[in-house]
């Protein structure tokens, strides 16, 4: 079942789901004081990502003895109460896809954090979803000691008892083996963290990080199998990977979001602005002038979002450099006459900026599309002396059309 520990007043279309491990269950994050260590330290209140995601668990069976099943069952009938029984891994990850689908279909972005062989009850419902709907709705997944590659201590305990969950859990068992190939084979994995303490005697280092077909760098802590569920305080370093990858994901899911739904009217509020003047001046064509002033609005709109939502601008300057790079080259085609005017350098840097929009000028934030990217170089032209769209354009000639502008109003 998936149980709801934290919901926000206000609706929110992001939850995490925490899922515990083998003969864990809802006490793993929830103890008999009602504490929860782990949890509550993470979503502390003055956490800027608590308001803006739903917090549950999903709770399964999972014993490590079962004697006499058959008369366990019969007992349970007669008593008119659930028999329930082990189940392997891929039967968990059935049961985690229903709850989803009927618990939280209002969800659209869920997070999965998977202790022990929660991890891998997580890994397989993700690889089902994918398959089935070619994406998945899962966002981020953080696996916190999970044996991806099987655990020791499950090669001997299948040889005890007969328990299904151990012998997918044994180190080259076919679970284990399938799910590792499925992994570094799928490209639509959605972003991901491995966290493993090392004082861990259950899960040994080697396969507390999955295999994989990116580098993932691995979140390491001295914590044993269980400690790393229970933080000492808010200090623990499990705690601080689990608050900025959280928070991370919220941010840039928030940068991804952004939309510049405002259309752009020009009313002569860029008249003055240096960008508009180095234009008129160089007698660009007043079509260009126009489209420039729109582009240089867009980005405008869209860089002042991303400082909003913390994106320092010095995390741009890299790309406005290459833009500016791109304009020299072009501008140099202007200064040996195989452009034949300013209005053509105008038009053959935009498309220029077109062309390289996802390859030289390629952004993380992927709202800076190739017309924000012309915005930003028209946002250059404002500050920058080594931007004119004439070759005998310079402060000075700038100054004079300044001067007799103003003569003329």
């Amino acid at each position: 079942m998936i149980k709801i520990i934290h919901q926000n007043l206000e609706k929110v279309d992001t939850i995490v789901i925490f899922i515990h491990g083998f003969i864990g269950g809802e006490e793993t994050w929830i103890k008999d004081n009602g504490s929860k260590p782990l949890i509550n330290s993470v979503f502390r209140a003055d956490t800027s990502f608590k308001k803006k995601i739903d917090v549950g668990l999903f709770l399964y069976h999972t014993k490590l003895l079962e004697f006499f099943p058959k008369m366990v069952g019969l007992v349970k009938l007669l008593a008119k109460s659930k028999n329930r029984k082990n189940l392997p891994i891929e039967s968990l990850s059935d049961l985690l896809s229903t709850h989803l689908k009927y618990r939280c279909s209002e969800y659209e972005n869920i997070i999965l954090i998977g202790h022990s062989m929660g991890g891998l009850v997580a890994k397989q419902f993700i690889l089902n979803d994918i398959k089935q709907n070619s994406t998945s709705k899962v966002k981020l997944y953080m696996s916190l000691a999970t044996p991806h590659s099987g655990s020791d201590l499950a090669t001997y305990g299948k040889n005890i008892i007969s328990n299904c969950q151990v012998k997918d859990l044994a180190p080259l068992s076919d679970k284990i083996n399938d799910l590792n190939a499925e992994w570094v084979q799928c490209k639509s994995l959605p972003q991901r963290f491995y966290a493993q303490g090392l004082s861990d005697d259950i899960v040994p280092k080697v396969s507390g990080v999955s295999l994989d077909r990116d580098k993932i760098e691995p979140i390491y802590s001295d914590d044993d199998h269980f400690s790393i569920i229970i933080p000492d305080n808010d200090d623990d370093v499990i705690v601080h990977a689990l608050r900025k990858e959280l928070g991370d994901y919220i941010k840039n899911k928030e940068i991804q979001e952004i939309e510049n739904k405002e259309t752009f009217v020009d009313e002569g509020q860029y008249d003055e602005e240096i960008f508009v003047l180095k234009l008129l001046m160089a007698d660009v064509h007043d079509n260009l002038v126009g489209n420039s002033k729109q582009a240089f609005y867009s980005a405008e709109f869209t860089v002042r979002k991303l400082n909003r939502l913390g994106v320092d601008v010095k995390e741009l300057t890299s790309l406005y450099e290459k833009v500016k790079e791109l304009f020299i080259l072009e501008f140099g085609d202007l200064l040996n006459g195989t452009l034949k005017n300013s209005s053509a350098l105008v038009t053959a840097i935009h498309k220029k900026i077109l062309s390289e929009d996802k390859n030289h000028l390629k952004s993380f934030y992927t709202q800076l599309e190739s017309f924000q990217k012309f915005g930003m170089l028209q946002q250059l032209a404002s500050i920058d002396d080594d931007i004119w769209w004439a070759k005998d354009n310079d402060i000075k000639t700038l100054e004079e059309f300044k001067s007799k502008i103003k003569q003329k109003i």
